[in-house]
């Protein structure tokens, strides 16, 4: 009997052993894919192309916001060889030659200052926004290179339909006699449009201030928070003038809510007429790692920002619903489209960098150094001279 109970505990022992050692040997589960699954062929050794997806921002204004196009019309661009398809709501596939070579995903950004925050924290891989927010976050450490423009001109100073006075000029003086600072605001803390508005402001020789408690200030610039922001400031009187980019301007005067006082263009000495403003901007560990994608990403922007230069109409009607406004009020565009490289475009960010350093912007990588070294650390125009070949 005892020799009976031994061999059933040996088969019980050898059975347990054999589970558990199956049991460890299997694989783990694979996470799943949002992604489709790229695979070899069969027999080969290699591995399959990796497929990035990049994180891409722009804002549902005239400025950046044509790169939306891809969304909303497909079709003005699927014959060119390279060129973005839609796949939902917020992701593109960019396509090359026929084939897939990056995942497109659309980040709807409120601002330039919100960008940088963006790429500094990882969340971000390329930006549409204002040139002069790139350079300020280059100076605080963020590894990134502006590309190429896509837009000048296009922005506007505004004041509240009541305001007492009607041009840029007149605000001077009017600030100049007032007792109390005149309340400005700005959607994006180093957005070209606050820049400009700002030394605009102090070179008419006003003094210019963001400490609410300095009553002797002419000038009280308010942060915003976003370009959403725009027009309910004005018609809640939380400030009494801004300056903003297409078509919020035009937006203002066809809700009786404000007023244009001044274009880029009617600003004193003409040093801003048509002035650059946006740019296309890259992590520099993203160009670094995919060249390809980032070459075509320059393509499709070149080809985008030459339809909304050449078909203004198409285009307007095209952005009202993105942007949720009337196709008559998108038509008072006055921006440029272009991502050539001009001596109108470094002569402006040389501008830019001068007005920067006076007033105090940089504090960093950037600070009193001239702008030859910034064009050669902050800006990378081998992509769009290669695209122009």
């Amino acid at each position: 009997m005892k020799k009976v109970v031994c061999i059933l505990m040996a088969a019980v022992i050898l059975v347990l052993a054999m589970f558990a050692f199956t049991g460890c040997s299997q694989e783990k589960p694979v996470a799943a894919s949002n992604e489709p699954e790229t695979q070899s062929a069969e027999g080969s050794d290699e591995s399959p192309a990796e497929i990035p997806t990049l994180n891409v921002g722009w804002s549902n204004e005239l400025h950046t916001g044509n790169m939306h196009l891809s969304f909303l019309k497909p079709e003005l661009f699927e014959n060119n060889s390279v060129h973005l398809r839609p796949i939902s709501d917020s992701q593109l596939e960019l396509v090359k030659d026929g084939e897939v070579i990056a995942y497109i995903n659309h980040i709807l950004t409120k601002g330039a200052a919100e960008c940088v925050t963006l790429l500094n924290q990882g969340h971000m891989d390329l930006a549409y926004c204002s040139s002069t927010a790139i350079m300020a976050g280059y100076d605080t450490g963020l590894d990134v290179s502006v590309l190429c423009p896509i837009q000048s001109g296009g922005v506007s100073i505004v004041a509240a339909t009541d305001a007492p006075y009607n041009t840029f000029e007149e605000l001077v003086e009017y600030a100049k006699e007032y007792e109390l600072p005149i309340m400005a605001g700005y959607h994006s803390a180093i957005s070209s449009p606050r820049i400009v508005l700002e030394y605009a402001l102090r070179e008419a020789g006003l003094t210019v201030t963001e400490d609410a408690s300095d009553y002797s200030a002419d000038v009280l610039m308010m942060d915003l928070k976003g370009i959403s922001n725009l027009i309910p400031s004005l018609s809640s009187g939380q400030v009494e003038l801004w300056a903003g980019p297409v078509p919020n301007p035009q937006n203002a005067e066809a809700q009786n809510i404000g007023k244009i006082i001044a274009r880029l263009d009617d600003l004193p000495d003409g040093k801003w007429v048509d002035f650059p403003c946006c740019t296309m901007n890259v992590m520099n560990s993203i160009k670094e790692k995919y060249p390809e994608v980032v070459q075509s990403m320059v393509q499709v922007t070149t080809d985008i920002s030459s339809y909304a230069q050449n078909n203004r109409e198409e285009t307007a009607e095209l952005m009202s619903e993105y942007i949720g406004l009337d196709t008559e009020v998108l038509m008072k565009n006055d921006t440029t489209y272009l991502t050539e490289i001009t001596d109108h475009f470094t002569d402006g960010m040389n501008l830019y960098c001068d007005v920067m350093s006076d007033m105090g912007k940089f504090t960093g990588r950037l600070h009193d150094k001239p702008m030859e070294e910034i064009m050669d650390e902050v800006f990378d125009f081998t992509f769009i001279e290669k695209n122009a070949k």
